[in-house]
């Protein structure tokens, strides 16, 4: 057995060396290619893709409070593509407020790492997550990262910048949420204060992304910003405009010749309510209805609300359907009452079915939709308001056509609906903070 003489070994060297060997012994592996299948079942399927491309190597440090990072199974920023395929080398830095965790170091992939940073409080976590960094990347031959990106513009985005400044790398802050709204307020008590940081934070920043146009619009009406854009973002919606409908309402329904449609959970909690009163009035035409998609507890108390106002016979209710497109693709109207993340997702799938929508006002829905142009977007508790949007559309084709065509050109737009593509969007994207100058050597040191 070969003797090594352990005083004059470089520790951090050696752990460096092994690292890159890792790393390159990984790309030699056969890359995995993206499954080809129906529009339809890619729809239904795991939002998480792979793909490969050939490119340079770049190895990239996120920080991030979000704690869903350290599933051991799967690491996402988007939700669609794995973090191991966007990079050759991923360091993933969680800060969280709580005990230190007898494991604080993970390797989630072959190429992908996961470093927990705890402090007792919240605004203690920047210095621990610097304390972490200095005893996990930085080797004999320097700081192993390329590239430094803070995903959110508070406790990450202190820790990006003190760590961009230390190691002279360039940075990019990722703004998710819009910290003004009252809902970021109520998510947790911390916010209160934790609003305040990007008034700091923001401009220590030269590259900025944004999850959408709307918060892109509000930075940067308050900062000054080199560059700043909007995250691409991945749907395969578009494979929807041209699926040929499977189902004819009408003639399921009669005497219906206009029908809308509800998509939607139906408890105690259901907006639905909503939908009923805003339609009453056109449901007492016997040739209008509306068809109910959704599961809940609470159907036999809408039915009973149906009846009391003298609609019950307007008002369709269907369960456990697992496909939404082929309604979509034959109602006359969709009816968006709901704010969630389930109604996101009716609305996107609406807009590519083409079917002209009447919706609640959400970030995301103004972000995409133009008001009027490509659909109705009303106050989420005004009834009046959708009762008179809903007329509008009646009574109408030539502006239901207009939404049809408008919101399919969005689709086409807005959405990338190649699996690769999207990846070297979304790459290229973070990549160009490398070609971004310097950031404001303002001082954090006070943090």
């Amino acid at each position: 057995m070969t003797r090594r003489d352990l005083s004059k070994l470089d520790a951090s060297s050696h752990a460096a060396s092994e690292l890159e060997y890792i790393i390159r012994s990984n790309d030699k592996k056969k890359a995995p290619t993206v499954p080809s299948v129906s529009a339809e079942k890619a729809m239904a399927e795991d939002r998480v893709f792979k793909t490969s491309s050939n490119r340079d190597v770049t190895r990239v440090l996120f920080i991030s409070r979000n704690t869903n990072l350290l599933n051991p199974t799967q690491q996402s920023l988007d939700g669609y593509i794995n973090i191991s395929d966007l990079f050759d080398e991923v360091h993933i830095l969680i800060l969280r407020q709580g005990i230190t965790p007898k494991n604080p170091v993970l390797r989630a992939a072959d190429n992908v790492w996961i470093y927990t940073a705890a402090a007792k409080f919240w605004w203690l976590t920047p210095g621990a997550g610097v304390d972490m960094v200095e005893e996990q990347l930085e080797f004999a031959e320097g700081f192993r990262p390329d590239l430094i990106v803070a995903r959110d513009p508070f406790e990450s985005a202190v820790t990006a910048y003190k760590l961009g400044e230390k190691y002279n790398r360039p940075t990019q802050l990722h703004v998710l949420d819009d910290y003004s709204t009252k809902d970021f307020l109520d998510k947790t008590p911390n916010n209160f204060w934790r609003r305040y940081l990007p008034y700091f934070t923001v401009p220590k920043f030269e590259s900025v992304r944004t999850l959408s146009i709307a918060v892109q619009n509000t930075l940067e009406n308050k900062f000054s910003i080199t560059d700043i854009e909007t995250l691409p973002r991945y749907q395969n919606y578009e494979a929807l405009i041209d699926v040929e409908p499977s189902l004819d309402l009408k003639d399921k329904y009669k005497p219906f010749v206009f029908i809308m449609l509800f998509v939607g959970k139906i408890n105690h909690e259901s907006t639905l309510y909503r939908a009923i009163d805003s339609a009453r009035f056109v449901l007492r035409n016997p040739r209008v209805g509306m068809v109910v998609l959704g599961d809940g507890n609470a159907k036999d108390e809408f039915m009973k609300r149906a009846k009391l106002l003298g609609i019950d016979k307007q008002v369709v209710f269907e369960t456990n359907i697992s496909n939404i497109v082929p309604y979509l693709k034959s109602a006359n109207l969709l009816l968006v009452t709901d704010t969630d993340t389930e109604s996101e997702e009716v609305v996107m799938k609406g807009a590519a079915a083409g079917i002209p929508m009447v919706m609640s006002r959400t970030e995301v829905r103004e972000d995409i939709f133009t008001h009027a142009e490509s659909a109705f977007l009303c106050s989420e508790s005004n009834n009046q308001e959708f009762t008179d949007r809903i007329n509008d559309l009646l009574n109408d084709v030539s502006l239901r056509n207009k939404f049809i065509s408008n919101s399919q050109d969005i689709i086409r737009e807005k959405f990338h609906s190649d699996p690769t593509e999207y990846q070297m969007s979304y790459r290229a994207s973070i990549e160009q903070a490398f070609f971004v100058n310097g950031a404001d050597d303002t001082e954090l040191e006070s943090y």
